[in-house]
C-alpha cells in the first residue's frame, strides 16, 4: 500500500502528452510526436505563496520552450544537475503562485517549438487550494500609520526603485544548488500575515522574519547579483539579490551593508550585519522572495531540489 507524502513535502507529477489526440493547442497540421513532450512538475502545495519547477526533457530538437501559469511566463532555459552536457538534457524554468492568489482552476501551458517549426503545446489544469494566513492588530500613533506627504513620496520613489530592480530577468541560473537559510535563528511564523493598524488593513507581510541577534552576519541565501544595496524607509538598509529566471531575495532591516550593487556573491557570502532600520520595532530579519514578481514564502523556496 502507497503512503501519500506527507504535508509540505515535495511530489513530483509527469505526464506524457498525446497533443493532437488531446486537442492541446498543437497547430492541426503538424502531427504529434508518438511520445510526446516531457514535461513535470515539483512543486510543495499548489497553493498561494508557493513556488514550482517545471521540467522538460530536451532530446536535442527544442529550439525554444515558455511556460504560462496565472499570467505569467518563462523561457524554459538549461537546467543544473547530473543532465547537463548529456543527452536527453533538462530545461527548466521556475513558476509561482502569488500570496493573493485566489483558489480554483488555473492552466499552466507549455508551448514547445521544435526543430523544422513544429510546435507543441501541453496543457495542465491545476487545482490552487486556498491558504489561512495570521493577522494581526495593533494600535499605533495615527502619523506612523499614515507619514506625512513627504516621506509618502519617498516610499512611492523608493517602490518604483525596487519594482524596477527586480523586473529585469536574467536568462541563466546563477545559483549555486538549493537555497539556504540567510542565518540560523528561528522565524516568526508570519508570512502572508495581514496587518491592521488602527483597525484599518494597512500591510501584507510578504516575508519571513528571523530573529536574529543584533549585529550578527547575514549572508547569501545563494548565489547571484546585487541588484540593490540601499537604505530605504520601509525596508531600512537592504540588499535584494538576482539569482537569475526571474528569482530574486530580499534581505532587509540591517544595521550594515557589506555589498554593493552589481556585485556578484557567492552562495552564503556576508551580505550585511541584522539590524532595526527602516519601520522596525526590534533587530531582526526580513527575508523574502519573488519568483515573476509573485511573493512567495521562504521557506517552500528552500524545499526546491536545485
Amino acid at each position: 500500500m502507497s503512503r501519500r507524502p506527507g504535508r509540505g513535502a515535495l511530489r513530483a507529477a509527469g505526464w506524457l502528452a498525446l497533443l493532437a489526440a488531446a486537442g492541446a493547442g498543437l497547430r492541426a497540421q503538424v502531427p504529434a510526436a508518438p511520445a510526446g513532450p516531457v514535461v513535470r512538475l515539483t512543486y510543495g502545495d499548489l497553493r498561494p505563496g508557493e513556488p514550482l519547477l517545471v521540467f522538460l526533457e530536451d532530446d536535442g530538437t527544442v529550439v525554444s520552450a515558455r511556460v504560462s501559469l496565472l499570467g505569467r511566463s518563462a523561457e524554459l532555459r538549461p537546467a543544473p544537475g547530473p543532465s547537463a552536457g548529456t543527452s536527453p538534457k533538462r530545461v527548466f524554468a521556475f513558476m509561482a503562485i502569488d500570496v493573493q492568489a485566489k483558489p480554483g482552476s488555473a492552466l499552466l501551458e507549455v508551448k514547445i517549438v521544435r526543430r523544422g517549426g513544429r510546435v507543441e503545446d501541453v496543457r495542465r489544469e491545476l487545482a490552487v487550494a486556498g491558504r489561512a494566513f495570521p493577522s494581526t492588530k495593533l494600535t499605533l500613533d495615527p502619523n506612523y500609520v499614515t507619514p506625512p506627504a513627504s516621506v509618502q513620496a519617498r516610499i512611492k520613489r523608493e517602490s518604483e526603485l525596487v519594482a524596477l530592480a527586480t523586473s529585469v530577468v536574467t536568462p541563466e541560473w546563477l545559483g549555486d544548488g538549493p537555497f539556504a537559510r540567510p542565518h540560523g535563528a528561528p522565524a516568526w511564523p508570519n508570512f502572508g500575515q495581514r496587518r491592521l493598524n488602527n483597525n484599518v488593513l494597512q500591510s501584507l507581510h510578504t516575508g519571513l522574519d528571523l530573529r536574529v541577534p543584533l549585529g550578527e552576519a547575514i549572508r547569501a541565501a545563494n548565489a547571484g547579483t546585487v541588484v540593490l544595496a540601499s537604505d530605504l524607509y520601509l525596508g531600512g538598509k537592504t540588499v535584494i539579490i538576482d539569482h537569475g529566471l526571474g528569482v530574486f531575495s530580499s534581505y532587509g532591516h540591517m544595521s550594515e551593508l557589506r555589498v554593493r550593487r552589481g556585485e556578484p556573491v557567492r552562495k552564503g557570502a556576508t551580505v550585511g550585519l541584522c539590524g532595526s532600520t527602516g519601520r522596525s520595532t526590534g533587530p531582526h530579519l526580513h527575508w523574502s522572495f519573488k519568483v515573476l514578481e509573485a511573493r512567495v514564502d521562504p521557506e517552500a523556496m528552500l524545499k526546491l531540489p536545485l
